[in-house]
């Protein structure tokens, strides 16, 4: 499995008060406090997620810009945004205007400092207004009509706010998928061909060389495993510990994407 890292300048803009600051805090930390703070410039919060996909998995690292949302300060908000790989804009269900802004005057102000880039509509605070309120439906019938995704979240709650990263996330490493070569290298047949497949990859996504290899030494010799003549039953025991080792550098969904991967290596492998 390939393991790429990407680093990408995210943005969130909305009017203020249509908590762009909860969000973030809420996705981050996942905390969430109601008192309306007024960001004054800029502030920037550092999330990693990983995207997993068939033979590839993306190690995305967001460096997600807060900004102010009063309009009077276009300077401050044009130098911030300026570089921006990804945006969120978000709007404030209970305040309708908040929704019609979106599309008058924020992705306006997008497309003429970034141009066109990856971008999701986000109507926040379904905690105080119903999801099939008008202001929803606005929001809604908008991203259909501009090609955008759009999601209903809440700060509070935490309502779709992993989701509306992720969603922006997916398309953020689309090109790297899409980029993937089709063609792959020969699959390994025999068993000792797995196992130096398996090793080569663990070490590859664990990141540090070193280490991972005194963890696949301390496994292989707990499970038993003999590399000149390593048996099926002593690798699929020694498996089972390196998933437990990357639920720890990497997360548990990885980990069991590699596991199940390895041990059907293992199980179809002659010898």
């Amino acid at each position: 499995m390939e393991l790429r890292e990407i680093l990408k300048k995210i943005v969130l803009l909305g009017d203020g008060g249509v908590g762009k600051t909860s969000l973030i805090a809420r996705y981050v930390v996942n905390k969430f406090d109601d008192k309306y703070i007024a960001t004054i410039g800029t502030k920037v919060s550092k999330k990693d997620i990983q995207v997993v996909k068939p033979n590839l998995i993306v190690n995305l690292r967001m460096m997600i810009w807060d900004i102010l949302g009063q309009k009077e300060y276009s300077k401050i908000r044009t130098s911030s945004l300026s570089g921006a790989q990804g945006v969120i804009l978000v709007a404030d269900l209970s305040r309708p205007e908040t929704v019609n802004n979106l599309q008058s005057f924020w992705l306006k102000e997008v497309q003429q400092v970034v141009g066109k880039v990856p971008t999701v509509m986000v109507g926040n605070k379904t905690d105080m207004v119903d999801k099939g309120s008008m202001a929803a439906t606005i929001l809604e019938s908008t991203g259909q009509k501009l090609g955008i995704p759009t999601l209903l979240s809440s700060a509070k709650t935490g309502e779709n706010v992993e989701e509306m990263f992720l969603t922006l996330g997916d398309i953020l490493v689309a090109d790297v998928v899409a980029a993937q070569p089709r063609a792959k290298e020969k699959a390994p047949q025999t068993l000792a061909e797995v196992v130096d497949f398996i090793i080569q990859d663990f070490c590859a996504q664990y990141g540090d060389l070193e280490k991972a290899m005194l963890i696949v030494q301390h496994q292989f010799e707990d499970a038993g495993v003999d590399i000149r003549r390593p048996s099926k039953e002593a690798v699929l025991q020694a498996l089972d510990g390196l998933a437990k080792a990357e639920e720890l550098s990497l997360t548990k969904s990885v980990a069991r994407v590699n596991l199940e991967e390895r041990q059907r290596m293992v199980i179809l492998s002659k010898g």
